[in-house]
Protein backbone atom coordinates (compact mmCIF):
# COMPACT_ATOMS: atom_id res chain seq x y z
CA UNK A 1 0.00 0.00 0.00
CA UNK A 2 1.09 3.60 -0.96
CA UNK A 3 2.23 5.08 2.49
CA UNK A 4 0.75 8.64 2.75
CA UNK A 5 3.78 11.55 3.05
CA UNK A 6 2.04 13.55 5.90
CA UNK A 7 0.85 16.78 6.45
CA UNK A 8 3.78 18.32 6.49
CA UNK A 9 5.25 16.95 3.22
CA UNK A 10 5.46 19.37 -0.32
CA UNK A 11 4.00 16.57 -2.49
CA UNK A 12 0.93 16.54 -2.87
CA UNK A 13 -0.54 13.18 -0.84
CA UNK A 14 -2.98 10.53 -1.89
CA UNK A 15 -6.00 10.42 0.53
CA UNK A 16 -5.49 7.15 2.63
CA UNK A 17 -8.87 5.30 3.81
CA UNK A 18 -7.60 2.82 5.80
CA UNK A 19 -6.55 5.74 8.30
CA UNK A 20 -6.67 5.49 12.01
CA UNK A 21 -9.62 5.72 14.03
CA UNK A 22 -10.21 8.38 16.60
CA UNK A 23 -7.51 7.69 18.98
CA UNK A 24 -4.42 5.63 19.81
CA UNK A 25 -3.26 5.34 23.12
CA UNK A 26 -0.28 7.19 22.33
CA UNK A 27 -1.23 9.70 20.15
CA UNK A 28 -2.16 12.98 21.85
CA UNK A 29 -4.55 15.63 20.87
CA UNK A 30 -2.15 17.97 19.56
CA UNK A 31 -0.24 15.28 17.45
CA UNK A 32 -3.26 14.39 15.73
CA UNK A 33 -4.12 18.09 15.16
CA UNK A 34 -0.85 18.90 13.41
CA UNK A 35 -1.82 20.44 10.11
CA UNK A 36 -3.37 23.54 9.45
CA UNK A 37 -6.66 24.84 8.04
CA UNK A 38 -4.50 25.91 4.63
CA UNK A 39 -3.21 22.59 4.66
CA UNK A 40 -6.99 21.15 4.73
CA UNK A 41 -8.12 23.65 1.88
CA UNK A 42 -5.45 22.56 -0.62
CA UNK A 43 -7.53 19.15 -0.27
CA UNK A 44 -10.84 19.95 0.47
CA UNK A 45 -13.67 22.55 -0.36
CA UNK A 46 -16.35 23.03 2.30
CA UNK A 47 -19.71 24.62 1.74
CA UNK A 48 -20.99 26.25 4.52
CA UNK A 49 -24.39 27.05 2.94
CA UNK A 50 -24.99 22.97 2.35
CA UNK A 51 -22.46 21.58 5.18
CA UNK A 52 -21.16 19.61 2.38
CA UNK A 53 -17.21 18.71 1.82
CA UNK A 54 -16.05 18.00 -1.70
CA UNK A 55 -12.46 16.74 -2.91
CA UNK A 56 -10.08 18.69 -4.69
CA UNK A 57 -7.65 15.96 -4.96
CA UNK A 58 -7.76 12.41 -6.19
CA UNK A 59 -7.76 9.79 -3.48
CA UNK A 60 -7.37 6.44 -2.90
CA UNK A 61 -9.56 4.07 -0.82
CA UNK A 62 -11.14 0.65 -0.33
CA UNK A 63 -13.92 0.31 -3.51
CA UNK A 64 -12.02 2.68 -5.49
CA UNK A 65 -11.15 5.93 -5.59
CA UNK A 66 -12.38 9.62 -4.84
CA UNK A 67 -12.21 12.23 -7.77
CA UNK A 68 -12.12 15.96 -7.65
CA UNK A 69 -15.59 17.30 -6.56
CA UNK A 70 -16.81 14.41 -5.47
CA UNK A 71 -18.40 14.54 -2.07
CA UNK A 72 -16.15 13.82 0.76
CA UNK A 73 -16.90 11.65 4.24
CA UNK A 74 -19.02 8.29 5.45
CA UNK A 75 -21.48 8.07 8.17
CA UNK A 76 -20.60 6.76 11.28
CA UNK A 77 -22.67 6.84 14.48
CA UNK A 78 -24.86 9.36 12.38
CA UNK A 79 -21.27 11.26 11.93
CA UNK A 80 -19.39 12.34 8.80
CA UNK A 81 -16.13 11.39 8.98
CA UNK A 82 -13.26 12.17 6.39
CA UNK A 83 -9.90 11.06 6.53
CA UNK A 84 -7.44 13.12 6.23
CA UNK A 85 -3.62 12.57 6.94
CA UNK A 86 -4.30 8.28 7.67
CA UNK A 87 -6.61 9.63 10.28
CA UNK A 88 -10.49 9.90 10.52
CA UNK A 89 -11.75 13.35 11.23
CA UNK A 90 -15.38 14.22 12.26
CA UNK A 91 -16.57 16.84 9.98
CA UNK A 92 -17.96 19.35 11.94
CA UNK A 93 -14.08 19.92 13.61
CA UNK A 94 -13.02 19.97 10.08
CA UNK A 95 -15.61 23.05 9.33
CA UNK A 96 -14.73 25.21 12.61
CA UNK A 97 -10.84 24.97 11.61
CA UNK A 98 -11.71 26.15 8.02
CA UNK A 99 -14.11 29.02 8.70
CA UNK A 100 -12.38 30.17 12.07
CA UNK A 101 -8.90 28.94 11.17
CA UNK A 102 -8.28 27.11 14.59
CA UNK A 103 -9.42 23.84 16.17
CA UNK A 104 -12.31 23.83 18.58
CA UNK A 105 -10.84 24.03 22.03
CA UNK A 106 -9.80 20.67 23.41
CA UNK A 107 -11.90 21.31 26.25
CA UNK A 108 -15.03 22.40 24.66
CA UNK A 109 -17.43 19.96 21.59
CA UNK A 110 -18.61 21.72 18.44
CA UNK A 111 -22.56 21.34 18.87
CA UNK A 112 -25.37 20.86 16.18
CA UNK A 113 -28.08 22.86 16.96
CA UNK A 114 -30.70 21.09 15.44
CA UNK A 115 -29.41 17.35 16.90
CA UNK A 116 -28.55 15.80 13.20
CA UNK A 117 -25.09 15.10 13.64
CA UNK A 118 -24.33 15.05 10.03
CA UNK A 119 -26.03 18.42 9.23
CA UNK A 120 -22.80 20.19 8.92
CA UNK A 121 -24.20 23.89 8.00
CA UNK A 122 -22.17 26.53 9.13
CA UNK A 123 -25.16 28.17 11.04
CA UNK A 124 -25.76 24.76 12.76
CA UNK A 125 -22.63 24.66 14.12
CA UNK A 126 -21.60 26.09 17.76
CA UNK A 127 -18.73 25.90 20.47
CA UNK A 128 -20.10 24.31 23.44
CA UNK A 129 -19.44 22.75 27.03
CA UNK A 130 -19.95 19.31 27.40
CA UNK A 131 -22.61 19.54 29.82
CA UNK A 132 -24.10 22.04 27.14
CA UNK A 133 -23.91 19.74 24.29
CA UNK A 134 -25.30 16.79 26.23
CA UNK A 135 -28.28 19.34 27.01
CA UNK A 136 -29.15 19.63 23.80
CA UNK A 137 -29.89 15.62 22.94
CA UNK A 138 -33.28 13.99 22.94
CA UNK A 139 -34.92 12.48 26.13
CA UNK A 140 -34.27 9.09 26.60
CA UNK A 141 -37.33 6.87 25.39
CA UNK A 142 -38.01 5.07 28.79
CA UNK A 143 -38.05 8.61 30.50
CA UNK A 144 -41.24 8.41 32.69
CA UNK A 145 -41.35 12.50 32.77
CA UNK A 146 -40.75 12.65 29.33
CA UNK A 147 -38.36 15.81 30.14
CA UNK A 148 -34.92 15.63 30.75
CA UNK A 149 -33.59 15.87 34.45
CA UNK A 150 -37.24 15.25 35.55
CA UNK A 151 -37.26 11.58 38.00
CA UNK A 152 -40.38 9.73 39.93
CA UNK A 153 -39.10 9.33 43.30
CA UNK A 154 -40.35 6.43 45.55
CA UNK A 155 -43.04 8.70 47.59
CA UNK A 156 -45.13 8.82 44.61
CA UNK A 157 -43.81 12.19 43.47
CA UNK A 158 -41.29 13.79 41.54
CA UNK A 159 -37.94 15.34 41.68
CA UNK A 160 -35.50 17.42 39.64
CA UNK A 161 -32.00 18.02 38.77
CA UNK A 162 -29.51 19.53 36.83
CA UNK A 163 -25.80 18.79 36.37
CA UNK A 164 -23.24 22.36 36.17
CA UNK A 165 -19.99 21.97 35.24
CA UNK A 166 -19.49 18.21 36.20
CA UNK A 167 -21.97 19.20 39.89
CA UNK A 168 -25.47 17.37 39.95
CA UNK A 169 -27.53 20.29 41.16
CA UNK A 170 -31.17 18.83 43.27
CA UNK A 171 -33.67 21.23 42.87
CA UNK A 172 -36.22 19.91 44.49
CA UNK A 173 -38.77 17.43 45.46
CA UNK A 174 -42.24 18.24 43.91
CA UNK A 175 -45.95 16.74 44.41
CA UNK A 176 -46.70 17.17 40.70
CA UNK A 177 -45.13 16.68 37.33
CA UNK A 178 -45.18 20.35 36.12
CA UNK A 179 -44.18 22.10 39.51
CA UNK A 180 -41.05 19.56 38.90
CA UNK A 181 -40.49 20.49 35.15
CA UNK A 182 -40.98 24.21 35.65
CA UNK A 183 -37.91 23.87 38.17
CA UNK A 184 -36.04 21.87 35.51
CA UNK A 185 -36.94 24.85 33.41
CA UNK A 186 -35.55 27.73 35.15
CA UNK A 187 -32.57 25.68 36.23
CA UNK A 188 -32.03 25.47 32.07
CA UNK A 189 -32.76 28.74 31.46
CA UNK A 190 -30.29 30.25 34.43
CA UNK A 191 -27.19 27.83 33.46
CA UNK A 192 -27.45 26.95 29.94
CA UNK A 193 -30.06 29.71 28.07
CA UNK A 194 -29.20 29.03 23.95
CA UNK A 195 -28.77 25.68 24.22
CA UNK A 196 -31.89 24.73 25.26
Amino acid sequence: MRQHPGPSSTQQPLGVAMGKSEFTPKETLRERRCFTAEEVRNRLDYDPETGIFRWKVRVMCFGGGRFHGDEAGTLKDGYKIIILFGRQYRAHHLAWLLMTGEWPPSDMDVDHKNRIRNDNRWTNLRIASRAQNNLNTRTFRKSRSGHRGVHKNRANGWFARISVEKRVIHLGCFATLPEAIAARREAELKHYGQFI
